[in-house]
């Protein structure tokens, strides 16, 4: 997929899936809770795992969660998965917002985008693909994240030579105009929950599989050969 084709393709997919902002309500330190909680789980195990969360402490607020206990964090955030291995690091975190930057995550996002990632990707659990999510959803920095369906969209568009997070995440943002990657992220995670899937792809549905290169390669083929036959 060249360029034209992909601002092509982009203009379609947003236009088929208005943006959902799932991050419109929260506060910056919950959006960075939320998304840690997401890690190796489902949309709806996180979210579970966020309300239980709520109604275990209140407000989640780093002063609230660095007081908790590792064991009443895993309790209440059981459903998100792996708990064990994410209370400690969510509490580890809140305790770093308050001491080093006075519980005011809102601060570091408001620093140039590089520097607010190095910030974010020094905090314990925090990837590159949490680092951005947060300081696009939070802040509106001009990162494109990139998760398991924008990672599998991206190699079927022939968009990036290797499957590494920074090369995908470069190669889009290089075609996508800074204000539009947090819309284009979300429709694109949007197509592949929708039709794009890992399995069994819904291509015959697809408004944009003329420019698929995986689809010109695999399915078109098919559907030529069956013809044939």
């Amino acid at each position: 997929m060249d360029r034209r084709a992909f601002l092509r393709t982009m203009r379609r997919l947003e236009a088929r899936y208005p943006t959902e902002d799932w991050a419109r309500d929260m506060t910056p330190f919950e959006i960075l809770v939320s998304t840690i909680l997401s890690q190796s789980t489902t949309v709806a195990n996180e979210r579970r795992g966020l309300d239980d969360l709520r109604m275990a402490v209140g407000r989640i607020t780093p002063d609230r969660l660095a007081a908790a206990s590792d064991a009443m964090i895993a309790r209440a955030i059981w459903h998100a998965g792996l708990a064990h291995q994410k209370a400690p690091r969510i509490r580890a975190v809140a305790q770093i917002v308050l001491d080093r930057w006075g519980g005011r995550l809102e601060d570091v996002l408001s620093h140039p985008t590089d520097r607010a990632r190095m910030d974010l990707l020094s905090l314990p659990g925090v990837g590159p693909k949490t680092a951005d999510v947060v300081l696009a959803m939070a802040a509106d920095h001009p990162t494109f994240p990139v998760d398991t369906h924008i990672a599998r969209i991206a190699r079927r568009w022939g968009l990036a030579p290797r499957a590494e997070y920074e090369t995908i995440r470069k190669a889009l943002e290089r075609w996508t105009p800074p204000a539009k990657r947090k819309a284009w992220h979300l429709a694109i995670i949007a197509h592949g929950r929708v039709l794009c899937k890992a399995r069994d792809p819904r291509c015959e549905m697809c408004p944009v599989r003329p420019d698929c290169d995986w689809y010109r390669r695999n399915r078109k083929g098919e559907r030529a050969r069956a013809t044939k036959g």
